[in-house]
């Protein structure tokens, strides 16, 4: 595991590289010799990177560079970091790893929010316009938000508070409320992988969620694949079904899509139909 020195947010990195114990693998593609894209992915509120661990271990055996970004809405309990410092962080990242690739973003739950403010600019059209050769050819949505431009992310539940945000503290940080991570997002996982992905869960910056007010639809030029996960008690199954085929009627163009029979955490419970998700959506035929 690496981390690129210059990608720093005070004490915090902004991002974890996680490479592949085989370099080899790096120089081919199950679909020829193109080299596949890196993949950025994009924890929900509440996460980290190292939730997404089992994934990109699986990633990796398949050849794949995973980028794993650290949102400062959740890393930085100090100075309450905001949506778009969020938005900042993901920009940046991908933007690295333009230099030498194509990219695809994974974005879970709330980064999915995040993901579609992050990436103006950068599709296939606007890269090729601006003589670059790299661009994001892809987002491939884990039950993420995909909301209209100007659209707060809590309008759609009533602007308020629901009780999966826990505000008792009065800190400026909302946590997990009642009845817990272990019926919101981990609802298909034995009681100790509960305890142990639950334990590094972090306070998240209220005033992220509050003032995430998207600029952008990045799905109107980005390719766009959406995994449905239908025992999901976060952001219910019908939530997700509705999302997609709002951002379809908005952009005039269709996602491509596949459902799960698992909870909000489709990268812990079902981790290897999790990442063949992720390879089709990067062109792999598997």
């Amino acid at each position: 595991m690496g981390i690129d020195k210059n990608m720093r947010g005070g004490s915090e990195d902004i991002y974890t590289e996680y490479k592949s114990q085989r370099p080899e693998a790096y120089h081919t593609h199950t679909e020829g010799n193109a080299m596949p894209p890196t993949l950025v992915l994009v924890h929900g509120a509440w996460h980290s990177p190292k939730h997404f661990e089992p994934l990109i271990q699986i990633l990796n055996s398949h050849g794949y560079k995973s980028i794993a970004v650290d949102c400062p809405s959740t890393n930085d309990t100090q100075t309450l970091s905001t949506f778009e410092d969020d938005c900042e962080a993901v920009r940046a990242a991908v933007l690295h790893e333009l230099d030498t690739a194509d990219v695809l973003v994974v974005a879970h739950s709330f980064g999915g929010a995040v993901t579609n403010s992050a990436l103006q600019n950068l599709s296939s059209a606007a890269r090729s316009a601006s003589g670059h050769g790299t661009s994001v050819v892809g987002i491939a949505y884990l039950c993420a938000a995909v909301l209209p431009a100007g659209t707060a992310f809590l309008e759609p539940f009533g602007g308020k508070p629901l009780p999966i945000h826990d505000l008792s503290a009065n800190d400026g940080l909302v946590r997990v409320g009642p009845p817990g991570p272990e019926h919101y997002f981990y609802n298909d996982l034995s009681s100790s992988e509960v305890a142990h992905w639950a334990s590094l869960l972090r306070p998240q910056s209220w005033i992220a969620v509050t003032n995430a007010v998207g600029k952008a639809e990045a799905y109107m030029e980005i390719p766009a694949h959406y995994l449905f996960c239908n025992r999901d008690q976060a952001i219910p199954i019908e939530g997700q079904k509705a999302m997609v085929m709002q951002a379809e009627e908005r952009s005039g163009r269709k996602f491509r899509t596949e459902e799960l029979d698992c909870s909000h955490s489709p990268f812990l419970s079902v981790p290897e139909r999790t990442a063949e998700f992720v390879r089709r959506s990067a062109g792999d035929a598997c």
